[in-house]
C-alpha cells in the first residue's frame, strides 16, 4: 500500500480552499483536482475519444444493491471474481481506490463485514484501501483520534452544505489530511430546486482537496438528450441543452477532446447514450482544465474573486449569504 502526504499546502486568504501537492508513492498530483470514476473511462470509446481519461487517481466506483453486496460478502467465488475484475480495470501504473455506491439499503454495519470488503480491496492489489463512511459529527471524532492521512466522504449524490461545513472545521485543524468527496452531483440543490451552479468547482471553498463524480444506475424514465447536465466552462455551471442553447448561443467555448472548439450540434449528435457518454467525458476534461486556473487562484489568495467572476459560483455565493 503506497505512502500518503499532503505537502506544500498554501491557504487561501479569503476562503478555506487550500492548494498543495498529494505525494502517494513517486506520483506528485496537484490539489484540488479531480480523479475519474469507472463510468467515465467506459465512455471515452462512445464518446469518440481515443487517448485515456486523465487522472492520477483511478476511483474503481461500483453499484452495491443489496443482492450484490450479499454475493460478495457470503461467496467465496463472488469476492475473487470481483476482486480479479478490479485488478485488471485499469493500467498497472495507476493508483487505484474502490468506492461502493449503496443502494436500497444496501450497507456494510458487521465487524466482519467491514473485513471482507477489506480484504477485498487488499485482493484486489488497490494501492489505497477504504473504509467508507457519510459525514457526521460522530466521524469526526473518529477520525481525530485515529489521524488518518486521508479521508473519503461518501456525499451521496446531494449538497451537505452542514456536512462540508463540519469537514472545513476538520481541515483548519488538519490541514494535512487529504480529504476526497465521493458521489458529487453536477449541480447544487439548495431547497426544493437544483441551481445551476457546478457542484463539484465550489467544493475547495469547504476545504475539499479532490472529487470525483457520482454514479447512478439507469434513470427510471427514459433518458433524452434535452435533460443531460453538462459543464459549461464559461460560467461554471450544469446546463442542459436549452439552457446552454438560450445562454451561450451555439458555442461550446471549449475545446477539450469532445468539443475540439466546435459549435454545440456535434456535441448532440448521435444517440441519446452517445450523448451522455460525451457529457461524461466533457465534464471531466473541462473540469480538470478549469481546476488548474482555481489552484493558481489560491496560491495568489484570489480564489474568491475567481468564484464572483463566475456566473453560477456567483449565485450560489449570494444565496449561501442569504441564508446563512
Amino acid at each position: 500500500m503506497s505512502t500518503i502526504q499532503l505537502a506544500q499546502i498554501k491557504v487561501d486568504s479569503k476562503t478555506s480552499a487550500s492548494q498543495s501537492e498529494l505525494r502517494i508513492g513517486q506520483l506528485r498530483i496537484p490539489l484540488p483536482n479531480r480523479f475519474p470514476i469507472s463510468p467515465e473511462r467506459n465512455a471515452l470509446k462512445p464518446a469518440g475519444v481515443k487517448e485515456p481519461l486523465p487522472g492520477e487517481v483511478a476511483v474503481l466506483a461500483r453499484l452495491a444493491p443489496p443482492d450484490t453486496l450479499k454475493r460478495i460478502l457470503t461467496q467465496e467465488d463472488a469476492l475473487k471474481s470481483t476482486a480479479r475484475f478490479l485488478s485488471r480495470e485499469t493500467s498497472p501504473d495507476a493508483v487505484r481506490l474502490l468506492y461502493l455506491a449503496f443502494k436500497g439499503g444496501a450497507m456494510v454495519k458487521e465487524t466482519q463485514d467491514l473485513k471482507t470488503i477489506l480484504d477485498l480491496q487488499y485482493l484486489a492489489g488497490l494501492d489505497i484501501i477504504t473504509v467508507q463512511h457519510t459525514v457526521s459529527g460522530e466521524l469526526v471524532k473518529i477520525l481525530v483520534k485515529h489521524e488518518s492521512a486521508q479521508i473519503g466522504i461518501d456525499l451521496r449524490g446531494a449538497f451537505h452544505y452542514h456536512a462540508l461545513r463540519a469537514m472545513e472545521e476538520f481541515k483548519k485543524k488538519n490541514p494535512e489530511v487529504w480529504l476526497h468527496a465521493f458521489q458529487v452531483p453536477p449541480k447544487i440543490r439548495l431547497g426544493r430546486s437544483p441551481m445551476p451552479c457546478s457542484q463539484g468547482m465550489i467544493l475547495p471553498m469547504f476545504s475539499i482537496d479532490s472529487f470525483s463524480r457520482w454514479i447512478v444506475p439507469p434513470p427510471p424514465t427514459p433518458l433524452t438528450k434535452e435533460v443531460i447536465n453538462v459543464f459549461d466552462r464559461k460560467g461554471w455551471g450544469a446546463l442542459k441543452k436549452r439552457d446552454y442553447e438560450e445562454i451561450r448561443g451555439n458555442s461550446t467555448s471549449c475545446n477539450c477532446a469532445v468539443c475540439q472548439g466546435k459549435d454545440l450540434e456535434p456535441f448532440y449528435e448521435g444517440k441519446v447514450l452517445d450523448v451522455l457518454a460525451k457529457a461524461k467525458v466533457h465534464d471531466h476534461l473541462a473540469q480538470r482544465n478549469e481546476l488548474e486556473s482555481a489552484r493558481a487562484s489560491i496560491r495568489r489568495g484570489e480564489f474568491l474573486s475567481l468564484l464572483n467572476s463566475k456566473q453560477y459560483p456567483k449565485e450560489f455565493l449570494r444565496q449561501i449569504s442569504k441564508e446563512a
